[in-house]
């Protein structure tokens, strides 16, 4: 079979060909110890999803994704750089947490190795959702896009954060889907094992994101996405799995594909990730996540156009390009759903509220 890394280099080579892959600009780090900046992050849901890094430090993933922008929550984080050494610092609703430390640490260390920075950097990161607790609604891109533009519009300044691609760099080394958050919409993450790290970025590659409704019904769960990203590794699927995302990435990114057979794509591809999983011994759905695709299927058997899919948790995102199709399915399963939009900006002002805890916070 093809490898991965001759799959990518065609599939990179032919996007760059046809203008499709994005230029990436360069920047200088001209920064104002002292100074605090902003970002703004929302969730992804994939449509072609990824599971397994070939490089772990840098999170470059064994092959491509796609995923849309959803505001089920958002994460705001703000940046302080110091100009002396010392430890960095994350702050992940008003506490230190450990994991998030710990990704912060890496993506830092290695940012600042990039450009010769000796200084230090704090994290301040509040999580806005609008549900309780869930698993599998792409909260750990939020926080990797918001980290990501904040520290570039601390170092770079205005002009680079509104670089897309090339903030999504810096968001990959939190989270490789942070790269698809921060571009927003529907976006892709060019990546493979061989792939230069400066080209493993994400990139608008629809418009017309009005044609698609979604709605969630969130529900919590135990397992991490990191423990997914191992286990999956050791499927039979696994590889076979790997190698579709080449040609359905690519088919999506020159708009080869509909609306709903984007949509078709997703529901697919949940059915593909928890195979994958399921064969490495994990199941990543609840009773009640099973009961709604069940009854999914029976109000399909007389109303077609609405789709379903989950990435590494049992939350569902529904999608149907007819909204009233989503309201009638709530009303015909007994469950609330949870209406979303996709997202294709992000607010660059922080409100006085959360702007004033930061502040605080970096003055203590």
């Amino acid at each position: 079979m093809t490898s991965f890394n001759d799959m990518g280099e065609t599939l990179l080579h032919g996007l760059e060909r046809d203008g499709i892959f994005p230029e990436i600009g360069s920047y200088e780090p001209s920064y104002e110890p002292g100074r605090i900046t902003y970002g703004l992050g929302y969730p992804i849901t994939g449509i072609e999803k990824f599971l397994g890094y070939s490089d772990r430090v840098i999170n470059i993933a064994n092959f491509p994704s796609v995923s849309i922008t959803t505001d089920f929550s958002r994460a705001h984080a703000f940046c302080q750089s110091l100009g002396e050494g010392g430890k960095d610092s994350v702050i992940l609703d008003g506490h230190s947490d450990d994991r998030y430390t710990r990704r912060s640490e890496r993506a830092i260390n290695y940012f600042k190795s990039l450009y010769g920075i000796t200084g230090s950097f704090r994290f301040f990161i509040e999580r806005e959702r609008r549900y309780g607790e869930a698993k599998g609604l792409g909260e750990s891109a939020a926080i990797a896009s918001a980290v990501a533009r904040a520290l570039v519009s601390n170092v770079f300044g205005e002009k680079a954060v509104s670089d897309d691609p090339f903030v999504s760099r810096f968001a990959r080394l939190v989270s490789g889907s942070g790269t698809r958050s921060t571009a927003g919409g529907m976006s892709m993450w060019v990546s493979y094992p061989s792939i230069r790290e400066t080209l493993s970025v994400g990139f608008r590659i629809r418009k017309d994101m009005d044609k698609i409704y979604i709605a969630a019904v969130p529900s919590a769960s135990s397992m991490r996405t990191e423990d997914a990203h191992s286990l999956a590794l050791d499927s039979p699927f696994y590889d076979r799995w790997g190698q579709g995302k080449f040609t359905s990435c690519e088919n999506i990114a020159r708009g080869n594909a509909s609306t709903d057979e984007i949509m078709g794509l997703a529901e697919k591809d949940f059915y593909r990730i928890n195979a994958v999983l399921m064969s490495s011994g994990s199941i990543i759905q609840n009773h009640s996540s099973l009961s709604l695709i069940e009854k999914l299927h029976e109000y399909r058997k007389k109303n077609s156009g609405i789709y379903f899919t989950s990435d590494t948790g049992p939350s569902l995102v529904l999608m149907s390009s007819d909204r009233s199709m989503l309201k009638e399915f709530s009303e015909y399963s007994g469950v609330e759903l949870l209406e979303g939009n996709i997202i294709t900006e992000w607010d660059r002002t922080p409100c006085a509220d959360r702007l004033s805890r930061a502040r605080k916070y970096f003055g203590s």
